[in-house]
């Protein structure tokens, strides 16, 4: 499906949403979150966002911040809409909005063989500053992570 960059829309997430989201979670994850992982993450720290097109949730990151430092906990783009785009749009958002709220730095974990999401991090200004031996659960066992940083 092709998307006019246009017609999105960016708000903040619901609890209403959390079945919409799960769905794209599992869709766009190997090891998605559960209901129940995406509901502990609300709350006063959290600031939470979907990305629509027309009315259809197609994308959304969990964020925290304390004492400066965000952390983007997970983002995902329905796999239909990949590649257009979309999470370019999604992470410039939470650039912009950490920005806006006098947030230092943002961090986040990223699979070591996810080279599009890296480029992509790369490509809006994050840096690799360490790896999380094992991290990740993966098909064959464990897998590395990346850890950036972005730097506001």
């Amino acid at each position: 499906m092709h998307c006019e960059v246009s017609l999105l829309n960016i708000q903040p997430m619901g609890l209403a949403d959390i079945n919409a989201v799960t769905q794209i979670e599992a869709k766009s994850h190997t090891h998605p979150w559960s209901e129940k992982v995406f509901l502990s993450n609300f709350g006063k720290r959290y600031f939470n966002h979907l990305i629509m097109l027309n009315d259809e949730v197609i994308g959304y990151f969990v964020a925290s911040s304390v004492a400066g430092e965000v952390t983007l906990m997970n983002i995902a783009i329905s796999p239909e809409y990949q590649g257009q785009g979309i999470g370019r749009v999604l992470l410039q958002y939470l650039l912009d909005y950490s920005r806006e709220n006098n947030e230092q730095e943002i961090w986040l974990e990223v699979r070591a063989s996810n080279q599009n999401a890296i480029h992509l991090y790369q490509g809006l200004g994050f840096v690799e500053v360490d790896i999380r031996k094992d991290y990740y659960p993966s098909e064959t066992g464990r897998e590395d992570a990346l850890v950036m940083c972005c730097y506001l």
